[in-house]
């Protein structure tokens, strides 16, 4: 008995010590995320696993407005404005005036979506939360597996509309109006499907009476919006805007669009069970979640790249699914269940998930992460030996270590048909790349990855080996299996 009120005693006095102490150790939440998921991004961009897609034509973007240089990417091949209405990334380019350097957006990205805690720490105060509870939701939010998985990757203007989405409902809910309009301003900004993204808000204030009328206007809004943002792109463009989608009249089809992949299946397990499933008790949430996944799922073969859960297409679901949760937790107390404690809950749940699912932090805790080869350092020593204003063609995991320059280009190993055949058969491996560069640059280190090659080791070395034969490129500088040719035209 004795010890039973002692552990009461215990529990409370821990309690109260949190409540007292929440802002601090949110505050120290969010330096400590920061600080990881910069290492996690870092680590994995300077082991050449990042690419072309996306960092690499993202960071020639903003390092050609910090220069105040047209935005043509020369890694797509078209006006920057002419993939996605990109407008907020020029607010990026003083970052490469306090360090000219790709990690620089990497480290922003990170220190961005742990800030973004912080509006969902206030958010949580005003509807009357616990600090203890609203501690546990940040915590819980701040470290959702999309965002992890959007750090890993790489980075992307979405996760700019991920934080934006969080400060708009913490200055909607707490009447900053000041602050509110720009701020919806510069997500629609972000990119054209932000457009959807506050809709998908206006699905979720659609079941509270007093946001009811300013939900039918995110809703309509922001679908008009990301309808006219598609057209501008397209202006933009020459090929029109790709993302057109196509979509059944089949209801059913439609619903059956939403479940059958097995990618599909995995992105609705790890969204509803990081929140241990209470959103399915929030209908504006789950409205919000589907509107937000038809994008991809029922939009046709074409968005099947789209579909995974491990890039940085599924972070926008975490303030929607966070909303969700504090209306559940709403429900709840009216059925006698105590906020704070379920919110202990959850975060033992999300605990348990990260060491089960094995999400991107988890790599942290791997010596194999931080292992750095020799075939690495090859790659940096080449490239210091490099013009800054030379143009260069090279292979996808090499671009973002050298897109601070007017003209990068991808190259594509594909099999031609050549006479006399530089290979001895007809048919030979070639590189092809747009534009006329100075310079092609590739590692040729064994066992590399498809995603760094496009190809497989044999055929990209074939194809190497074949322009060569042929006097199309001619060696200049090499470091072991790092190898800067110049192109003859």
């Amino acid at each position: 008995m004795k010890a039973s009120l002692a552990k009461r005693r215990l529990i409370r006095l821990a309690t109260d010590v949190i409540n007292k102490n929440a802002f601090r150790l949110l505050i120290a939440w969010v330096i400590i995320l920061s600080l990881l998921y910069a290492t996690l991004s870092i680590l994995r961009h300077d082991h050449f696993q990042s690419g072309g897609f996306d960092l690499g034509l993202y960071d020639q973007a903003v390092w050609q407005y910090s220069r105040f240089l047209s935005p043509y990417n020369t890694i797509k091949e078209r006006f920057i404005l002419g993939d996605h209405l990109t407008l907020t990334l020029p607010l990026l380019a003083p970052l490469f005036w306090l360090w000219d350097n790709v990690k620089a957006l990497l480290i922003f990205q990170a220190f961005w979506l742990s800030f973004s805690s912080l509006a969902i720490y206030k958010l949580c105060r005003i509807r009357r939360f616990s600090p203890l509870t609203s501690l546990n939701l940040s915590f819980i939010y701040g470290f959702f597996f999309g965002i992890q998985f959007a750090v890993f990757f790489e980075f992307h203007p979405v996760t700019i509309g991920v934080g934006l989405i969080a400060w708009l409902v913490y200055f909607l809910e707490s009447q900053k109006k000041r602050l509110f309009l720009p701020t919806l301003i510069l997500l629609l900004l972000t990119q054209e499907n932000m457009g959807i993204a506050l809709a998908s808000l206006g699905l979720i204030y659609l079941f509270r009476k007093e946001y009811r009328q300013l939900a039918l206007a995110f809703i309509i809004g922001g679908l008009g919006w990301s309808l006219l943002a598609a057209k501008i792109i397209s202006i933009f463009s020459d090929v029109g805007f790709q993302y057109w989608p196509e979509i059944s009249l089949n209801p059913l089809k439609i619903i059956v669009c939403f479940f059958n992949a097995p990618e599909k299946r995995e992105i609705w397990l790890y969204s509803l069970s990081w929140f241990s499933f209470l959103p399915l008790l929030s209908p504006g949430a789950i409205l919000a979640v589907l509107l937000d996944l038809s994008q991809y799922f029922v939009t046709g073969q074409e968005f099947t790249r789209m579909w995974t859960p491990f890039q940085h297409h599924r972070a926008i679901l975490a303030p929607f699914l966070l909303l969700g949760a504090l209306d559940a937790l709403v429900f709840l107390k009216g059925k006698k269940v105590k906020p704070q404690a379920a919110s202990i809950i959850l975060v033992i749940i999300a605990l348990g998930l990260q060491y089960l699912f094995h999400f991107p932090l988890n790599k942290l805790s791997k010596p194999i992460y931080w292992k750095s080869e020799s075939w690495m350092n090859d790659n940096r020593a080449l490239f210091k030996t490099i013009p800054q204003d030379a143009s260069l063609a090279t292979q996808q995991n090499l671009v973002p270590h050298l897109s601070h320059r007017q003209e990068i280009y991808l190259v594509w190993p594909r099999q031609h048909d050549f006479e006399p055949p530089p290979c001895g058969q007809k048919t030979c491996w070639w590189l092809d790349f747009s534009g006329q560069p100075e310079y092609l640059v590739v590692d040729l280190h064994p066992h590399q990855w498809v995603t760094q090659l496009l190809e497989s080791n044999e055929n990209f070395e074939s194809a190497v080996r074949n322009m060569e034969k042929a006097g199309k490129i001619v060696l200049e500088r090499e470091i072991n299996s790092a190898k800067i040719y110049r192109i003859n035209y």
